[in-house]
């Protein structure tokens, strides 16, 4: 007994001493582990952990250190002991659910997610938001939607931030092989940095062998990622403190400052300056132009954020910048949000908490109004469970790249291609009268949001066609008819051809199509003509206004047949001439079902000023004025609950336009009693109601507006969507600086709602129509601001100006 009780104080003394004798490897590991000095932390902990493997600390802190090095497998083991023992704290618990999350084993991370969650208050919320993305990683079924192939420019460094320079490529990397340009003195650095290289794709579509961006004794090192405007001409730069092997994370400590420049041809430039808005105490990178260079986008981590790193904007006014806009809590969330990619529509970032694969994932923001409304994951190929962020793409090329250190890759982070998974659709333009090619044709895809193409002479033009696109394109050529055809994906992913036959304008002949039932226009009626001589076809369709043009051989007879689908086929025999007067009678195709035709079309109403509102006598419906309470998509509204409020103020009824449901109450004669009714709405809950313009409502006593309170119409605020009644020839002060963003005949076309935070809204009446102002700008650079805004939200016509003796002044 007594050689026992020697023997267990020999051993606890000799645990002692290796515990005494190891503290200055785990000293020395924790100050080069708060540091992120991770490579050299690792081979400190380890020192300690030969003579302490169970040490609890120590594990937890070797296994981020391997974690934020990408060594995830590594990482594992040492989490599992640190997370066996009841001392281990809670962020190292939650870093091993991530841990797992990054390999892919999304049950696992689930289950200590959700365990963590419900014993700790302070990790609820992101446990609980982690193990829904790992539930949404289980059941994402999608199909990839881009092409990636790892480019032959990456290196056993670490290559990330590709930004276009044209047809060229900028990018930052680690790689010491290559010395900088035009300086053979200037040695390669060796100690983890990273430089700017520039590079174009070679025949086969990939990254050639780069060469430095700067040239001799002035290259930089740790700059990047940059971005440049669409033009070339300014440069933004990051400067940074990224380490070669170390995940490019916010938790490895980076720093970040942004500058600006003009640049060169070559892309390089000399004396950049300072962004206006970087500071000490945070960092400022990761920066990105919209397509026009008038918006800057950007990562920081500058107190007033929703999370860590959020994505800001600043807006460029003369040669500064504006002061950065938070772009709100729909992009950024608790997590870190980087590398902003605005395409002119829609703005891709990486995040590490929205909902995704695990560590970075890449998202899609779509605007709405000018604000990000939706927030979309990019799906497979793009992301994987590990890092991918860096996303740029060029859609007229069908190429862009991204960044990830996912499985595969050939150093810390490479640099990926991706291309769309199209469908290649082909249109050939052709003479409908004799089928010979037309070079030179237009095919306009400003409808699409692109540009314009011509023909080759084959009278060919072929694109990729890009997912979700709905839309139509116009096929012109001097001397012919102009067509237009609509362009939709099939989701096939296969090639298509679409002939498009021009009509010569000697040769075609007009017509248009009715229904016999009610006298309407009728659109996409197939009509084809066949020459009875020869037996050739000439086909056409009619359009939305139930016209068509048809080429046809003069001193010829032809058979002219009609059809549509739910219509009854009609033919007859048509002989041209020479004559001038090239028309074909109006046809009237009947319905399946109905008997005889209407003997002519009824002539249209004529159209009254929405202002002036004209009672018909003896009708079911009066135009007027009606207070809008909602709208929505559903066809079947329930008017109970707004009849048990509003009933005692006007009719409640619904109209169906533009697709929506909207419920209103009315009708009323004048917009003044309109506007003392919508002040009763609000006042029983119905905060966004607003007045309209009616010229259908249904049929109600007027002046039915008990219990509304009289009210001057200039001290309650409305939301018209007709010529409102302010609209005046000279408005009462239009003093300073004003945004025109449009004239509108039709003030039903204007939606008030989207601008209406930009500034004080104001309408002058010019003749037929009404100008539509933004107003109230202290300055001229808040008006600029205003009106850069309200080109993104579905303005670009719009422009400044200013009132002088009350004439609109373009500035």
């Amino acid at each position: 007994m007594k050689i026992f009780k020697i023997t267990v104080a020999f051993a606890c003394c000799m645990v002692a001493a290796n515990l005494l004798s190891a503290q200055p490897a785990l000293k020395r590991a924790n100050k080069q582990y708060e540091l992120a000095a991770f490579s050299v932390a690792v081979q400190s902990y380890k020192e300690f952990l030969s003579k302490n493997p169970d040490h609890v600390e120590a594990n937890s802190k070797i296994a981020d250190c391997y974690r934020h090095l990408n060594q995830q497998e590594k990482a594992l083991p040492h989490y599992q002991a640190a997370v066996a023992s009841a001392e281990v704290e809670d962020m190292f618990v939650f870093q091993y659910g991530l841990t797992l999350q990054e390999l892919a084993r999304y049950e696992l991370a689930q289950k200590v997610f959700n365990s963590l969650g419900e014993k700790s208050p302070e990790f609820k919320t992101r446990c609980k938001q982690f193990s829904e993305a790992c539930q949404f990683a289980i059941q994402a079924q999608d199909s990839p939607l881009f092409k990636v192939s790892n480019e032959y420019a990456n290196t056993a460094s670490f290559d990330f931030g590709p930004a276009f320079l044209g047809d060229r490529v900028v990018y930052s990397s680690g790689r010491t092989d290559i010395r900088g340009r035009d300086s053979r003195n200037v040695p390669a650095p060796s100690d983890g940095s990273n430089r700017l290289f520039v590079t174009q794709r070679d025949r086969n579509g990939f990254l050639d062998v780069p060469t430095t961006l700067h040239t001799g004794f002035g290259a930089l090192a740790n700059e990047g990622p940059a971005a440049y405007t669409s033009d070339g001409s300014d440069v933004a730069v990051t400067r940074n403190n990224f380490s070669d092997g170390t995940r490019i994370m916010p938790s490895s400590g980076l720093e970040m400052n942004l500058f600006l420049a003009q640049a060169d041809e070559n892309g390089d430039w000399e004396n950049a300056a300072p962004f206006a808005h970087n500071g000490a105490d945070f960092s400022t990178g990761f920066p990105n132009f919209s397509p026009d260079g008038k918006a800057l986008f950007f990562t920081s981590n500058r107190p007033g954020g929703y999370g860590g790193f959020d994505l800001y904007v600043s807006y460029r006014v003369g040669s500064n910048w504006s002061a950065p806009e938070n772009l709100g809590s729909t992009v950024n969330s608790l997590g870190n949000e980087i590398t902003p990619f605005y395409d002119g529509s829609s703005l891709y970032f990486a995040s590490d908490f929205h909902k995704g694969f695990g560590g970075f994932d890449i998202f899609r923001a779509e605007d709405s109004g000018g604000r990000w409304a939706t927030v979309y994951h990019a799906g497979s190929g793009l992301n994987s469970s590990v890092d991918d962020f860096g996303f740029v793409f060029d859609a007229a090329r069908n190429i862009g790249y991204f960044v990830s250190n996912r499985p595969g890759g050939k150093g810390a982070e490479d640099i990926y291609r991706i291309q769309k998974e199209t469908e290649s659709v082909v249109i050939k333009v052709t003479d409908a009268l004799t089928g010979a090619a037309i070079a030179g044709a237009t095919v306009d895809f400003s409808s699409c949001g692109e540009k314009s193409y011509q023909t080759n002479g084959n009278g060919i033009f072929n694109f990729q066609l890009l997912e979700k696109l709905d839309c139509s394109a116009t096929v012109s050529k001097d001397g012919f008819l102009s067509e237009t055809i609509k362009i939709t994906t099939l989701g096939l992913r296969e090639s298509r051809t679409v002939t498009v036959a021009l009509a010569n304008s000697a040769n075609s002949y007009m017509g248009k199509v009715i229904n016999g039932s009610n006298g309407n226009a009728t659109d996409n009626v197939k009509v084809i003509a066949t020459n009875q001589a020869n037996k050739t076809e000439t086909t056409t369709y009619s359009t939305a206004n139930g016209s068509y043009a048809i080429a046809l051989q003069p001193n010829a007879t032809y058979v002219i047949r009609y059809s549509k689908a739910g219509y009854r086929d009609l033919s007859f025999n048509f002989k041209t001439s020479t004559a001038d007067k090239k028309n074909i009678q109006d046809i009237e195709l009947l319905p399946v079902g109905v008997g005889t035709p209407v003997t002519s079309a009824p002539k249209e109403p004529a159209v009254t000023s929405m202002e002036q509102p004209v009672t018909t006598p003896g009708a079911t419906t009066r135009a007027g004025f009606s207070v809008q309470l909602a709208a929505g998509t559903s066809p079947k509204v329930d008017l109970k609950p707004y009849e048990a409020k509003m009933s005692k103020s006007g009719v409640v009824y619904t109209v169906n336009e533009g697709g929506k449901t909207k419920v209103r109450f009315g009708v009323f004669a004048t917009r003044e009693e309109a506007v003392a009714a919508q002040a009763v709405a609000k006042e029983n809950g119905y905060a966004g109601a607003f007045v309209v313009a009616e010229n259908a409502g249904p049929a109600a006593p007027l002046n039915k507006t008990s219990g509304a309170k009289t009210s001057s119409p200039k001290s309650i605020e409305t939301k018209p969507e007709a010529t409102p009644a302010a609209a005046t020839k000279e408005p009462e002060s239009l003093d300073g600086y004003l945004v025109k963003l449009a004239a509108y005949r039709d003030m039903n076309n204007f939606k008030q709602s989207s601008i209406e935070d930009l500034g004080v809204v104001k309408f002058v009446k010019k003749g037929d129509f009404t100008i539509v102002l933004l107003s109230g700008y202290d300055s001229k650079s808040s008006a600029e601001i205003g009106l850069q805004k309200a080109r993104n939200r579905g303005f670009p016509g719009a422009y400044m100006v200013t009132m002088d003796k009350g004439e609109l002044v373009k500035q």
